[in-house]
């Protein structure tokens, strides 16, 4: 089953798409007259159910859509139509790429298209809640573009750091973005409206990422994205070779990547420090990969009870619907415990099977800046809106960041196959 999923990827991502923009371009034209009209407030007393509770997120959606398309009726009508055709289309797509191999240089064409133009229209509608600080994620949506786009022509030994400065932008553009939305905590943003906010441009991301993804795996199986060989066969013609000359790049940026050649120069003066001032030696059968679950196993128990509560309060009826901010912290105390678990998996994996470095050191790293921006946002922002107690985001910030250092300073010799190749 699996396999057969894996082979037709192209095809349920295009499935997966057309389901978006029939979905959106519906809403639009269901919604036009809200979108046109002033932005419409629901009262917390209003909110009675769980539908009650979804039309929220539905309103909030037109609330950020209709700087750009309220200005008349017919606007978000007629976007919304193009919405549903190009939907309509992607079945279409889907059917053609299931049958034959003929278009797929004009369907390359097409998603890399489309990719630009969802990053460019998240990033517009991020901009109607995050203001100018919107940018830094377009500037790390491009760079995450390139990356997917010529990965091939990189150094796959430098795959960590290769990951490590497309996190470093993310994290710095969820870092500002976050601080910037909270900042209007009490000026008129409630925590519905940051929940709906971040789960529509998640998923916008996400979709966007499913859409370069496949241009990028029909580039590669019509051999254009493929890295060129290095040495050319003596029995080739002259013109082929001057050919992929031609093609070839010839600037070295994989040099710009041995960065990290530093950090373990610095780890190993540390380590030499700590066991010469500790008068102790290093012990054969001790792996660091003892301490990563030891700490781990302490964060997922610990958010784990949180969570824990907090589903007790939402689901045994001990408070009421309309407190949306419980609803808000249960959602992401979800996501928080599900990313914790993932953390967990992929360093019993690591350690007893040597993988999964790669992801193990996303997954933590998401985590540390979660954490910290949390925490950062609940002093000095004096916003009530923290999935944590102030106390145990200390601690959870105290236990990720040496989980995170771990991961960055470790070194790893697994095989490669056994990571994504792509972030």
């Amino acid at each position: 089953m699996l396999k057969k999923l894996k082979f037709n990827t192209e095809i349920i991502a295009s499935y997966l798409l057309g389901v978006f923009f029939m979905i959106q371009g519906l809403f639009l034209i269901i919604n036009a007259g809200r979108i046109s009209s002033q932005n419409e407030s629901i009262e917390i007393d209003k909110i009675k159910n769980i539908i009650d509770l979804i039309n929220v997120f539905f309103i909030e959606l037109t609330n950020i859509l209709e700087p750009i398309l309220g200005s008349h009726f017919l606007i978000p009508v007629v976007v919304g139509v193009l919405f549903i055709l190009l939907g309509a289309w992607m079945f279409k797509a889907a059917r053609v790429m299931k049958i034959t191999t003929r278009y797929d240089r004009r369907f390359i064409i097409f998603f890399f298209s489309l990719t630009g133009v969802m990053f460019i229209w998240t990033t517009v509608l991020m901009f109607q809640v995050y203001g100018y600080t919107s940018i830094l994620f377009l500037i790390a949506f491009i760079i995450h573009l390139l990356y997917n786009i010529f990965n091939e022509y990189l150094d796959h030994r430098f795959r960590k750091e290769q990951y490590l400065i497309i996190m470093f932008f993310y994290m710095i553009a969820y870092f500002f973005t976050q601080n910037a939305v909270y900042s209007d905590i009490g000026r008129g943003i409630t925590p519905t409206d940051v929940l709906s906010i971040n789960m529509y441009f998640s998923i916008t991301w996400m979709l966007a990422l499913l859409s370069l993804s496949v241009g990028v795996f029909l580039s590669k199986a019509e051999n254009i994205l493929k890295k060129p060989v290095s040495e050319m066969n003596e029995q080739e013609y002259s013109r082929v070779k001057e050919l992929r000359r031609a093609r070839k790049i010839n600037v070295d940026v994989n040099k710009y990547f041995d960065f990290t050649k530093y950090l373990y120069q610095f780890r190993k003066r540390v380590v030499d420090k700590l066991f010469t001032f500790f008068e102790i030696t290093p012990k054969h059968w001790f792996r660091i990969n003892y301490v990563e679950l030891t700490l781990g196993l302490v964060m997922l128990l610990m958010i784990f009870l949180e969570f824990n509560n907090r589903n007790g309060v939402v689901f045994e009826g001990l408070f009421k619907i309309s407190n949306v901010q419980y609803i808000y912290e249960w959602v992401n105390l979800a996501i928080t415990f599900i990313l914790a678990f993932l953390y967990m998996y992929f360093t019993i994996m690591n350690t007893l099977k040597n993988k999964y470095y790669h992801r193990q050191m996303i997954i933590i790293v998401a985590l540390f800046i979660k954490f910290s921006t949390s925490l950062f946002i609940t002093i000095f922002r004096a916003v009530e809106l923290s999935i944590f107690i102030l106390p145990l985001n200390i601690f959870l910030v105290v236990l990720t960041l040496p989980l995170m250092l771990i991961s960055i300073f470790k070194s790893f010799n697994g095989s490669e196959n056994n990571d994504s190749k792509k972030a």
